[in-house]
C-alpha cells in the first residue's frame, strides 16, 4: 500500500525505497506528495469492502494501518492472518504461496469473500458460517453507509 507506517517500518530500504521512489520522501514539501498520492491518507474515499490479509505475524503489521483505518471509519474490512508455521518453529516469507495449505486458504479465502460481495452466494460448508455471519454484518454496515452518503 506505500503508507507511512510502512515507510516508517522499513528505513533500511525495501518498501521505504520505492515509496520514494513511486511518491516522495514523505519530509518537508514531499510530505505534501504523500497526503495527496498515498492510499492509507485517502482511504477516507475508499467505498468497497476490503480484505486484509497477511501472512503471518510480521506481514499483519504492514496490513494493520489500512485495517485500522477502515475500521474507525466504521467501513466494511476483515483482517486475516494465515498462521505460516512452517512446522520447523519458524516463519515462512514467502510471497507467492507455494504449500498447498496456505494457498487455498488464501486463495479460496479471496474466493469467498468476492462471491460473497459481488453475488450474493454463501457456500453451504457449515465451516464457514462463522465468516459469513461476520461478513453480513459489514454488508449491513456497507448499507448503512451508502444511505449515509446518498
Amino acid at each position: 500500500m506505500l503508507d507511512y507506517f510502512q515507510y516508517v517500518l522499513d528505513p533500511d530500504g525495501g518498501i521505504g525505497s520505492e515509496a520514494e521512489k513511486m511518491i516522495a520522501l514523505p519530509f518537508g514539501d514531499g510530505l505534501q506528495k504523500w497526503l495527496q498520492l498515498s492510499p492509507s491518507f485517502n482511504i477516507d474515499k475508499v467505498t468497497t469492502p476490503l480484505l486484509d490479509v497477511g501472512l503471518g505475524p510480521h506481514s499483519l503489521l504492514f496490513m494493520w494501518l489500512p485495517y485500522a483505518m477502515m475500521h474507525h471509519l466504521n467501513k466494511p474490512v476483515e483482517l486475516v492472518m494465515l498462521n505460516m508455521d512452517d512446522g520447523l518453529g519458524t516463519l515462512s516469507a514467502e510471497h507467492v504461496l507455494t504449500n498447498p495449505g496456505f494457498r487455498l486458504a488464501s486463495q479460496g479465502g479471496s474466493v469467498d469473500w468476492f462471491r460473497f460481495w459481488l453475488q450474493g452466494y454463501e457456500d453451504p460448508n457449515p465451516g464457514k458460517k462463522t465468516q459469513y455471519r461476520r461478513w453480513e454484518a459489514l454488508r449491513h454496515l456497507q448499507e448503512q453507509n451508502q444511505r449515509q452518503t446518498h
